[in-house]
């Protein structure tokens, strides 16, 4: 589609927008548009069928509404790679803290205490207000600790200015973005910091991670019968597959091209292959259309492969494995999961 075509779109889009909004009495502000033109353009299976419930359960929409859907489909999706990446930040910063205090000066011991106490209120799906408060109360923490002993205040100096940091980070949103735009996944850029965190925390604590890699089977067939247009919708669909299939503390990413990466937390390998062959399944069961003229665009497939994360094997040998499998799969015959083997030490 060329430039012209978009811009056509994108103004149809528009045209069926702005009379329902007018109709529901929604204001028009940019993140009210966002839901309505995403609504129409039929691109967000979620919101969609969010609003149609609405719409049917009480014949109207309000304003107030309107926003908590944006909050929910558009921020909370933007958001989840950067609340993933300050708790990993989070952590680490903790960790440091209490190795300081551990060995300083016996008056201390009361703030490690504490300071490991903080520790049980760390949960996969903590909030951004979660996350600022627990921040809050590991630099007061610290700064008591610091009071007691030169020698930890020369220590924790660099860290807590480093937690301060994230602080303003968090409180003005700064973080680069890190989303795909077409699929509105993590992008690869999220997905290599995160792996590296997660991978980081696993190495100290012993947290088990696996990684599920995979890609769509004969993909290029899609966009050269029926345009990258097609192509395009097919992606977003099977994104919202992914993300439905997890849960919020992991992570899905479009790696790039039709490749996509889930990041599984507290998973082990069992359970990430039960997933990947669950997605497989559901994958391979859809039926999808062109939008334009309902033509059928026959089975859609995707390879898949697991891995499990080996302590200090690194990010990097992670990923290599992960994605060996998935070619195994590929070699297989497509539409297959596959289990990494353990790595070559």
């Amino acid at each position: 589609m060329d430039y012209n075509e978009y811009h056509d779109q994108a103004a149809e889009y528009m045209r069926m927008a702005l009379p329902l909004m007018n109709k529901y009495g929604i204001a028009m502000t940019p993140a009210n548009y966002a839901v309505w033109y995403e609504y129409v353009s039929g691109n967000n299976i979620a919101l969609k069928d969010a609003v149609d419930d609405h719409l049917e359960e009480s014949g109207t929409l309000s304003d107030q509404e309107s926003r908590d859907l944006y909050q929910r489909f558009f921020d909370r999706e933007k958001d989840q790679a950067a609340l993933l990446e300050m708790r990993q930040d989070l952590k680490r910063i903790l960790a440091q803290v209490l190795s300081f205090v551990a060995n300083s000066s016996s008056s201390a011991q009361d703030t490690a205490s504490h300071l490991a106490s903080i520790i049980d209120k760390f949960h996969p799906d903590m909030s951004r207000d979660e996350i600022h408060a627990v921040t809050d109360e590991i630099l007061s923490e610290a700064r008591q600790a610091m009071s007691t002993s030169d020698v930890l205040s020369e220590r924790l100096n660099s860290t807590m200015a480093e937690m301060e940091d994230m602080k303003k980070d968090l409180d003005a949103a700064k973080r680069e973005a890190k989303t795909d735009t077409l699929t509105k996944l993590a992008n690869r850029k999220a997905f290599d910091s995160i792996l590296e965190k997660a991978t980081t925390d696993s190495d100290s604590s012993g947290t088990e991670i696996s990684l599920i890699f995979s890609d769509l089977d004969l993909f290029k067939k899609v966009n050269d019968t029926h345009g990258h247009i097609v192509g395009d919708q097919v992606l977003k669909v099977v994104a919202n597959s992914l993300k439905s299939a997890v849960k919020g503390r992991d992570l899905v990413a479009r790696y790039g091209g039709e490749e996509f990466a889930i990041i599984l937390l507290n998973t082990n390998l069992d359970n990430a292959m039960k997933l990947a062959e669950n997605i497989r399944a559901e994958i391979a069961s859809k039926r999808i259309q062109r939008r334009d003229s309902r033509e059928p665009l026959g089975a859609i497939t995707m390879s898949f492969g697991v891995a499990k994360y080996f302590p200090s094997e690194g990010p990097e040998s992670f990923l290599q494995r992960a994605d060996r499998a998935l070619y195994m799969s590929k070699r297989k015959g497509r539409n297959a999961v596959s289990e990494a083997p353990p790595p070559v030490i």
